[in-house]
């Protein structure tokens, strides 16, 4: 080894350096580049300093999130638990409504409360919204978040509101003597409704905030009958009060009213039933009913029938479309589609033959009065030993009338008419369960079975919201409207035997719509009464049991009527073409022979406008009328 020439020692690069050379406080790179520490020495240390805090990290917040979701989990049972407790005693507030013990619906209100009030405490919680946010998770814990708030929302302050309206959950609160309906516990509510709508609004905005798409079926499941019923009571409760004043009106509050009653027979049909060859007129004051027996009600119900009694429709265009003995006799009156055509008619009818005018006037047919005694009970009618019920109704007052009494018509049509006013005095007797009859009432709307007319415009504006005004649309602002009518034209009662089905279909591609009626002619056979079989068939050359049916169709608002099937009717000179409410109609005569069943069917053009869902009118008959909507339509209109 050699020295240099300040005394530094001078080593081998490769040699083993010792202690004192390890402390040279220079920079090893100034001797010797080689020795220079990498940068990946430089980190090696540091890298092995950090991991421990970032297991320790990680480690932290899996014990976070496990303690996250067993207090989340806790708090989910509690919900649960909550809930289920509050369901429990909440199905016992109706059977103690309906036994008027108002302290005992207060009491289980406030235990209700208790639960209620725990669970949306829960849900409101900063825990409940942080869960919320979190994909796949978020909605279904908004879900369960939501329905709980609402659920307190309604017991908090809607059952309160239920102790002011059990004088609605008791029948016997809605009989009044002499017969007719105790207005009172209606004038109790009327003051209650709009607190009421602003409770289920407010719980319907929690509903609102769902996804129903988003969330778990069993999520979905659990939470689905509250939905569905705020949902629901949301608009009627809205209904209720928008319309509860005029409902009150119609039944005499404020003052008489008098409406003619028709009842259709629809062994007979018609448009929009059958004929209304028996009808009667109905004073209502203070919620009271009685038929009208004096001298200018009998002349309007016997003279139409029988008189000659000319109308006319304000638009004649419509006339074209329909026999013209139609606006002869009232009888008649019902094979316009449009029911305030009809009323119109009628209206007319009042005043040549009683003078003034009528408040309303209001139709049904045998099966719906056959609902409606489901719930009201039989009815004993004077001279009679069997009495009248629901299950026997239609069959007495469509075919053993006819077949007891031959061919005397007037005697047939009398004892319809008796029946029927009987009938309908039972059921307007009051003292039948609201909510139960409410929906035999629903059920006859939805058969296109109960039609009414106001002359005031609230409550024509009311019948339809209900939808019994029997519109013909001019439009498809609301509903695109298509539908089928039929109106006998053998002068018979042969139609009792007669059902129909409709089916509507759809081509996006042709923008059309054909709507077609499936008749069947079920008569036995030809061993009836002369009354019930057709009158105009040995004449024309036909079996006395084939019905003659004028069927009509019309195009869509704004539409054309762009063919027919059949093309033509089987009688010349019967078809008959027009235009009603704006738009185009054809009359078909068809006939239908014992057994026989017969297909027609009309064609429309779609507008740009019909975008509305769709509504299907019929002639409803003594059976129920099946409605089929194809899924070939579901791309052009949206679902009801």
């Amino acid at each position: 080894m050699s020295r240099g020439s300040k005394g530094l020692a001078i080593t081998d690069s490769n040699a083993p350096r010792t202690r004192r050379e390890r402390r040279y406080d220079g920079t090893l790179a100034d001797l010797d580049p080689d020795l220079a520490p990498s940068d990946d020495d430089a980190d090696e240390p540091r890298r092995r300093r950090r991991w421990p805090w970032v297991v320790l990290a990680i480690f932290l917040l899996l014990v976070a999130a496990a303690v996250f979701a067993g207090i989340f989990l806790i708090q989910a049972l509690q919900v649960k638990d909550d809930l289920q407790a509050a369901k429990s005693r909440i199905s016992k507030v109706v059977p103690l409504m309906k036994e008027g013990d108002a302290d005992a619906v207060e009491a289980l209100s406030k235990d209700v409360l208790k639960y209620t009030s725990s669970a949306d405490e829960t849900v409101g919680s900063p825990l409940w919204q942080f869960a919320s946010a979190i994909p796949w998770v978020g909605a279904n814990v908004t879900a369960v978040s939501e329905t709980t708030q609402a659920t307190h929302v309604l017991v908090r302050d809607a059952l309160p509101l239920a102790l002011e309206l059990i004088p609605l959950a008791d029948p016997d609160n809605f009989k009044v003597e002499g017969g007719g309906i105790n207005l009172e516990p209606f004038r109790v509510a009327q003051p209650q409704l709009p607190a009421l709508r602003g409770v289920f609004d407010e719980a319907k905005s929690h509903i609102d905030r769902i996804d129903l798409d988003a969330i778990h079926p069993f999520v979905k499941e659990n939470i689905g009958q509250l939905v569905d019923v705020v949902d629901q009571a949301t608009p009627a409760i809205a209904f209720a009060e928008k319309n509860l004043p005029m409902l009150l009106a119609v039944l005499g509050d404020d003052g008489p009213r008098n409406y003619a009653l028709l009842f259709q027979n629809n062994a007979e049909i018609r448009a929009t039933g059958g004929n209304p060859g028996a009808g009667a007129v109905l004073h209502v004051e203070n919620g009271k009913v009685r038929m009208r027996t004096d001298a200018a009600a009998l002349r309007f119900v016997t003279e139409g029938p029988r008189g000659w009694h000319p109308q006319s429709l304000p638009d004649a265009s419509k006339m074209t479309i329909f026999e013209t003995d139609t606006w002869k006799y009232s009888q008649n009156y019902t094979r316009t589609p449009d029911f305030a055509d009809t009323a119109h008619m009628m209206s007319g009818l009042w005043s040549r033959t009683a003078g003034g005018r009528l408040d309303g006037i209001i139709s049904v047919d045998p099966v719906a009065l056959s609902y409606m005694l489901e719930v009201a009970g039989s009815v004993s009618v004077a001279g009679e030993s069997t009495p009248v019920t629901a299950d026997n109704a239609v069959k007495l007052l469509l075919s053993d009338t006819y077949e007891r009494f031959g061919s005397d018509g007037r005697l047939a049509d009398a004892y319809f008419a008796k029946v029927s006013a009987a009938v309908f005095s039972k059921i307007m007797s009051g003292g039948w369960d609201p909510v139960k009859m409410l929906e035999q009432m629903q059920k006859a709307a939805d058969e296109q079975r109960v039609y009414a007319w106001f002359a005031d415009e609230g409550q024509a504006a009311m019948a339809a919201e209900l939808g019994i005004d029997g519109e013909v649309t001019a439009d498809n602002k609301g509903v695109t409207q298509t539908g089928i009518f039929l109106n006998d034209a053998s002068h018979s009662k042969l139609e009792y035997y007669l059902t129909t089905k409709l089916s509507v279909t759809c081509s996006a591609e042709k923008r059309t719509m054909t709507t077609t009626i499936e008749m069947h002619n079920s008569i036995p056979g030809a061993d009836l009464s002369s009354y019930t079989l057709g009158q105009r068939n040995s004449s024309w050359g036909y079996p006395r049991t084939t019905m003659f049916l004028d069927v009509i169709g019309m195009a869509l608002p704004g539409g054309e009527l762009a063919g027919t099937a059949p093309k033509a009717g089987e009688r010349d000179g019967w078809d008959r073409t027009g235009t009603y409410n704006g738009r185009q109609a054809k009359s078909l005569f068809v006939t239908l022979a014992k057994d026989e069943t017969k297909k027609v069917s009309f064609t429309s053009t779609v507008p740009k406008d019909a975008t509305a869902p769709l509504e299907v009118r019929y002639s409803p008959t003594v059976t129920q009328t099946p409605v089929t909507i194809d899924d070939s339509c579901s791309s052009m209109f949206p679902a009801p």
